[in-house]
């Protein structure tokens, strides 16, 4: 079941629940990019359901996570044979009900319960509702194989919730398992949010920035505010405008720097495609040093799996005119370069150029003409100034070095020219 926008809304989540605690189903996977809410509709199932009548024990996976080791242990223990050495005497044995136990020590909050539980929670089913999942932690797949033959004396539905979801390998296909998936909010009910925000329904101009945003939640939410608190809108007859003909640059640039989904070093890497005369080529970026390339690359798998990067033949380009001009914005805003401490001078600067385009420190020594020892040095200046500890970290931090000049193949190293003491 795909999830869209507000279509969670408390009747339908109260019916599910209603459906769920009279049937077969136990599991709930509910899964999404950051940023879509899963947190939130994780807190108002929970919510929901102590009004049908479970009892919730909620909170991170981390935090609970031997009732998700204890589920997998009853459902491998379930029947499982002894053997005394005798021939011929198997005595079949069933192990210690593990679940049972881990819920009497949980209160109904998810903390260690300061009294037994009353004599009628016995007969009510109880909701495990685990957020921030990692799906790739060895134990959660283990536990989701064997959740949904888990044997409880109480009816146990476990909700698990986690960014993206788990690998299809990991989870068996059983009939009682329900799938939630978190996934852009349509047209309609992000005009809605907008509409509930600015007290009047969207124009055109104000749409083109709804549709920016690319349906997702938290960056629509993050958007509006910004529109908001700045007084860049008018509503008039019902409709809510721009106030100019182009959207506020503080709004603009939050179409990136409010989009969780995208890292420092993507943000990075968004300026410096915004800085080229001509969008990169992919050919060209598979041909950067690896190390280099590895930190590039993966910044260009963010940004397109955000949707504000989009390949158009083999050229990197923008989905949207404004998250263009918000890429523009961000390279002009003060950097880590410009505040105390940070600045670098200009053989420092060229020195984390050359580190970026995988040359030794050796191969640097000979460009700059100083000794590789000199280099070390101003390398670990470098390091200090900007707070990094690699060499691939300061790359990443420095992607913006792809500039325009990046077309031009650099000239191969030429030898030594100053003695090896050379200061």
């Amino acid at each position: 079941m795909k999830l869209y926008g507000r279509i969670h809304e408390q009747w339908l989540i109260r019916q599910r629940l209603q459906r769920i605690r009279h049937g077969h189903s136990n599991l709930i996977l509910l899964q999404g990019p950051k940023g879509y809410g899963k947190t939130s509709l994780v807190n108002r199932i929970s919510d929901t359901a102590r009004e049908v009548g479970f009892d919730v024990i909620g909170g991170s996976a981390a935090q609970h996570k031997r009732l998700l080791l204890a589920a997998s242990l009853m459902a491998g223990a379930t029947g499982f044979q002894t053997f005394s050495g005798l021939a011929g005497e198997n005595i079949p044995h069933h192990g210690p009900n593990l679940l049972d136990d881990v819920l009497g020590v949980l209160g109904a909050a998810g903390v260690p319960a300061a009294r037994p539980a009353a004599r009628d929670a016995a007969g009510r089913p109880v909701l495990v509702a685990l957020d921030d999942v990692a799906w790739d932690d060895p134990d959660v797949p283990a536990a989701l194989r064997a959740l949904p033959s888990a044997r409880s004396a109480r009816r146990v539905v476990w909700l698990l919730s986690g960014t993206g979801g788990p690998a299809s390998h990991a989870v068996c296909r059983h009939p009682d398992t329900v799938e939630l998936t978190l996934g852009p909010l349509r047209r309609r009910d992000a005009l809605r949010m907008a509409a509930d925000r600015l007290g009047g329904s969207p124009d055109v101009s104000v749409e083109r920035l709804l549709t920016a945003c690319g349906g997702h939640p938290g960056l629509l939410t993050a958007v509006l505010e910004a529109l908001a608190e700045g007084g860049g809108y008018r509503v008039c007859g019902g409709v809510a405008s721009l106030a100019s003909a182009t959207p506020p640059p503080q709004v603009v640039a939050t179409l990136l720097s409010a989009d969780p989904r995208l890292s420092a070093r993507t943000r990075e890497l968004l300026q410096a495609v915004a800085a080229r005369q001509l969008p990169p080529r992919m050919s060209e970026l598979m041909q950067l040093p690896d190390g280099r390339a590895v930190s590039v690359l993966g910044a260009v798998r963010e940004a397109t799996e955000a949707g504000v990067l989009v390949l158009d033949g083999d050229r990197l380009r923008f989905r949207h005119p404004l998250l263009y001009e918000a890429a523009a914005l961000l390279r002009h805003e003060p950097s880590a370069d410009d505040t105390e401490g940070g600045v670098l001078s200009p053989t420092e600067q060229a020195i984390t150029r050359l580190v970026a385009a995988g040359l030794t420190n050796r191969q640097i020594a000979s460009r700059v003409n100083l000794s590789p020892h000199t280099v070390n040095f101003h390398l670990r200046k470098i390091f200090q100034k900007l707070g990094v500890c690699s060499r691939v970290e300061l790359v990443g931090t420095r992607l913006h070095l792809l500039g325009p000049e990046f077309d031009a193949d650099p000239a191969p190293p030429t030898h030594e020219s100053r003695p090896a003491h050379a200061g």
